[in-house]
């Protein structure tokens, strides 16, 4: 019972695969149709979500703190749909949320050159190799930046995937066979433990959601419906801060304990606080 998240260096080819390995082990696709799902539920622009998931970081884009929290909606639906196990997703950079689910099988796939250049707008030749080049090493860049900034993986090391396909020494049917065959090994089926750490990255989720226009930089962990939050406050509000917080959480299925760390921005030390 895996889940599949699926990621490429080229979006289409990333659709392509999912779709087909998707049909193959006849199990529903995620796809990017659940952006409208996000936009409806949090009342907030489909394209702006879009943007948050693909535009590269850049001095005058996005903020950083209106990225993170679209892509924080992003993550828990997402979440909330791979519990059911037996998925394949793509588009919704699941390849980064899903680490240390046993059972997720996060495939990257490299492009075939001349399609990552076809879909740069480009045409392969000598006379544009070196624009070709600088365009493929600044779209890396950029997703490196991207992946790094917001969720501390770097999505384009290799050492990040459970597989990486190259298609340029495989064709399309040949890299969905592989993925679909590797799919049925004992290791990526889903186990208790797996399970749970699927449902601990859930309502880790649920909690960030809940925290994010308050606290945007808090840090949540969450085991077994323990739920553990660190959050930066001045010592004199350290007592309002452990209550805001257990207020806005304790309430939220699936949490049965909360633990406030507070960090005094003075000192840089933790002060601690239990409900």
């Amino acid at each position: 019972m895996p889940v599949i998240p699926i990621s490429s260096d080229t979006p289409k080819l990333e659709e392509k695969i999912a779709a087909a390995v998707a049909e193959r082990l006849d199990y529903p696709r995620l796809g990017r149709e659940l952006l409208a799902v996000v936009a409806e539920q949090h009342q907030v622009e489909e394209k702006k979500l879009v943007r948050a998931l693909d535009e590269p970081i850049r001095f005058f884009g996005m903020s950083s703190r209106d990225r993170i929290e679209l892509i924080t909606y992003v993550q828990a639906e997402c979440l909330e749909r791979l519990l059911a196990d037996n998925i394949v997703c793509h588009g919704l950079a699941a390849h980064l949320f899903t680490s240390g689910v046993s059972h997720a099988l996060r495939v990257r796939i490299l492009a075939e050159p001349g399609e990552r250049i076809s879909s740069l707008g480009l045409k392969p030749g000598p006379e544009n190799q070196a624009k070709i080049e600088k365009m493929i090493q600044s779209q890396n860049e950029g997703r490196r930046r991207w992946s790094t900034t917001v969720f501390g993986i770097d999505e384009t090391d290799p050492a990040h995937y459970d597989m990486v396909l190259n298609l340029e020494t495989m064709d399309v049917e040949k890299a969905v066979d592989i993925i679909c065959a590797t799919s049925e090994d004992r290791k990526f089926q889903a186990m208790t433990y797996s399970s749970k750490n699927l449902q601990d990255k859930l309502l880790a989720s649920r909690v960030r959601e809940k925290l994010i226009h308050a606290f945007p930089q808090a840090h949540i962990q969450a085991n077994g419906g323990n739920v553990t939050v660190r959050v930066h406050s001045a010592k004199r509000e350290k007592d309002r801060t452990q209550q805001t917080v257990r207020d806005l959480v304790r309430m939220l299925p699936g949490v049965r304990f909360v633990e406030v760390q507070v960090i005094s921005i003075f000192s840089g030390r933790y002060s601690f606080g239990n409900h």
